[in-house]
């Protein structure tokens, strides 16, 4: 008899132990979305790593971002330097890109309605300036799940980490993000590349993917100064292979920039900076202050439906 009581109690206790540690993975996995870039498996946080049940382990630093980042070298720099990333840092802090932020949590916002728990992952974050704003709105209304922020540049993602406690910054590919497929609900692509394969795989089927690009006036006033002649940019040429546009808001208003190294910061930030002749940098370096026009184009795109020509037998029509 006594063995039998032992018996039953040993098998409770294995009960419990299962399920705490079913608990314990539970809510791990739901904020954590990372994959090994190794092998594919699920990472798990212990400690101060990212670690997959393979054995691969990954040390998330002191500032708490991780290196998944794939690089044939060791120590080989990749993305934006640090000096890049405290100049926009500083600019961001400025508030003049504001107004855009604003505009982005607000949608963010409209479309966690149709979610009850949302789980984001900006794809090119850079400094973190516009996930952290939109973990934030979501924390607050008490619908985040899980935030990944993923950028090349390993100062961008330490800097974003330091400020962001409610994100996991990983340094790595946007077009072979370290997260698992069918896990986002919402994947952010803010003047960053839109790798729309990698987009859907890593989209749930009902999710969304929430792209920032240049509206047509967009640095206008900037361009007249630097260039000869300059042109708009093309506003219908914006598209996402598999996708099909959701919504599409225009936002735009002028700032006022009235100090020179604001002036570079903000030329720096785009693609222009690398393709600029002599003549044209000299007149950007004249320029002590400036009323520019920002304008931008908030897309929100949904996957399309792929239709098969054959339909199941179920849900044909006769």
């Amino acid at each position: 008899m006594g063995a039998i009581v032992l018996a039953v109690l040993y098998l409770k206790w294995i009960e419990n132990l299962c399920y705490n540690i079913n608990n314990v993975n539970d809510e791990r996995n739901e904020k954590m979305m990372l994959i090994c870039p190794h092998c594919g498996a699920p990472l798990v946080r212990e400690g101060q790593a990212l670690r997959c049940r393979n054995g691969h382990s990954y040390d998330i630093a002191r500032a708490g971002y991780c290196n998944l980042l794939q690089s044939s070298r060791s120590g080989e720099h990749t993305g934006d330097s640090r000096e890049m990333v405290m100049a926009r840092r500083r600019f961001l802090d400025r508030g003049y890109y504001a107004g855009l932020a604003e505009a982005l949590c607000a949608q963010v916002h409209n479309l966690a309605a149709g979610y009850g728990a949302v789980r984001l992952v900006d794809a090119g974050c850079g400094e973190g300036y516009y996930t952290r704003k939109l973990a934030q709105i979501l924390q607050a209304s008490g619908q985040l799940a899980g935030s990944v922020g993923i950028d090349i540049s390993k100062s961008a993602t330490q800097y974003a980490a330091k400020r962001d406690p409610l994100t996991q910054y990983v340094t790595g590919s946007v077009y072979h993000m370290p997260v698992a497929g069918n896990c986002a609900d919402i994947v952010c692509s803010i003047f960053a590349p839109t790798p729309a394969e990698e987009f859907r795989r890593v989209l749930k089927p009902e999710g969304v993917a929430l792209c920032v690009v240049p509206g047509a006036e967009h640095l206008w006033e900037l361009k007249c100064a630097v260039y000869d002649t300059p042109y708009k940019n093309r506003e219908e040429k914006y598209s996402l292979d598999g996708f099909q546009v959701k919504d599409r808001r225009k936002i735009m208003y002028r700032v006022h920039i009235d100090n020179a190294d604001d002036i570079q910061t903000l030329f720096a930030m785009t693609p222009y900076a690398h393709r600029t002749p002599r003549c044209g940098l000299e007149r950007l370096h004249a320029l002590r202050e400036l009323d520019v026009t920002l304008s931008f184009l908030l897309l929100t795109f949904c996957p399309q439906i792929e239709q098969s020509a054959f339909p199941e037998k179920g849900s044909m029509i006769y």
